[in-house]
């Protein structure tokens, strides 16, 4: 009888012990797991998706409207972002979920005045936008082979103008001589704006811009104490250090040029560069970008105020060729497909190669891009300048107008 109570008790508790190792192992395999991606949502913009702690990670606002600007990105999350107020930014992907929201700004549509004001010796095209409450004048100055059109019908300058006009400042436009003759005066084969020499009497460059400025301010539309700017890409850039350095303006902004050792050891203008990682231009790449930067540091070790910016590549994305509304958003994700299909993007969406290599491939391959050989010449221009903007070549960019705007009103401040 004894055995009997002492077998079912043994029984009972093998069946216990059983009964408690399956609760454990289930308990286990239960167990949440570590995770090392987390949910970026975008609103009113692009670059929602899964990304891994660490990725970086670039966001977009939606195409503007051609009374927008930019305003800001809002979201609990702000100090992550590379520049909260530039329409595309970037951050490095910490371990929570995110989300942004891009808002805008209603501005009111201008119309710049188009007229030919008599330089030193030809009628030189100026296009000029004065607002009532003008708090400053900015000149924008064209690079290498470009002229006063080419900066109003460019869609990057477009949004440089009107970020600068929202703000108050007043613009003008004009060109080179060069440009205006479509001769190369000074025989170095290019037709572009020239530095030297470097006085105000005989650069006819420096002397147009001086003639240009006394019209606007003899009409009294440009008051003569005013502060003077300028923004230069390029070629353009080199001459805004320049010009700014010469008639001592309150700031000189370059953009994809170095500008030179005498004038960061000798400006007493503060100055601002802004270049372009992947420069692929024969004048300026690597070498070209460090220069820069030790000019950057010249300046600032001179005592005189000075920025220097890097713009990075960022991915592409679906909508990114229907920014300035010429294209649809419809053609724009067919394009984006027929360059993924192709080959030309890796795992994260960034390009791989340069807009020339997109070219090629079209030409070449024409029934790989009917979306893309469909557009008009203008249309395939925009998405080749598209592509140099997201490898960070050389190309004229807004992603840091904001950056450059502060700049101008506060310096170093």
């Amino acid at each position: 009888m004894f055995m009997k109570k002492f077998l079912v008790t043994i029984s009972i508790l093998g069946v216990v012990f059983l009964a408690t190792q399956c609760s454990k192992d289930n308990t286990s395999n239960t167990t949440p797991t570590a995770t090392d991606s987390f949910q970026v949502s975008v609103v009113n913009g692009y670059g929602n998706g899964i990304y891994k702690v660490g990725d970086t990670v670039h966001i977009f606002s939606r195409a503007l409207a051609s009374n927008e600007v930019f305003a800001t990105w809002i979201g609990n999350n702000l100090p992550l972002l590379n520049a909260s107020t530039e329409w595309h930014t970037w951050f490095i992907m910490p371990a929570q979920n995110v989300t942004f929201t891009g808002s805008t700004q209603s501005v009111t549509p201008y119309t710049l005045q188009s007229e030919k004001i008599m330089g030193v010796s030809r009628m030189k095209p100026v296009y000029s936008y004065f607002p009532s409450n003008q708090k400053g004048v900015v000149f924008l100055l064209h690079g290498t082979g470009g002229n006063a059109a080419n900066i109003v019908n460019s869609y990057e300058w477009q949004l440089m103008m009107r970020d600068l006009i929202n703000n108050n400042f007043a613009v003008i436009i004009t060109e080179s001589e060069e440009s205006t003759a479509g001769v190369d005066l000074n025989g170095d084969g290019q037709i572009r704006w020239n530095l030297l020499p470097w006085d105000t009497t005989t650069n006819v460059d420096f002397q147009n811009i001086k003639i240009i400025t006394n019209t606007f301010i003899n009409r009294g539309t440009l008051p003569a104490t005013e502060p003077r700017y300028s923004i230069g890409m390029s070629n353009g850039g080199n001459f805004s250090t320049g010009l700014s350095t010469i008639y001592r303006f309150k700031t000189g902004v370059s953009y994809c040029a170095p500008s030179g050792t005498t004038i960061a050891a000798g400006t007493i203008t503060p100055l601002q560069f802004c270049m372009a990682r992947f420069d692929n231009n024969p004048d300026v790449g690597p070498t070209g970008n460090a220069n820069a930067l030790q000019n950057n540091q010249t300046l600032t070790s001179r005592g005189i105020c000075s920025k220097y910016f890097i713009k990075e590549r960022a991915p592409l994305y679906p909508e990114r060729f229907a920014r300035d509304g010429s294209i649809s958003i419809t053609q724009s994700t067919a394009i984006y497909n027929e360059i993924k299909a192709f080959g030309f993007l890796d795992a994260r969406n960034y390009f791989k190669g340069y807009a020339t290599d997109l070219q090629s491939a079209m030409q070449n391959n024409t029934s790989a891009f009917p979306t893309t050989n469909g557009l008009t010449p203008a249309q395939q221009l925009f998405v080749t300048q598209q592509i140099s903007l997201s490898v960070s070549d050389h190309q004229m960019y807004s992603d840091f107008n904001k950056t450059t705007i502060k700049f101008l009103t506060t310096q170093c401040q």
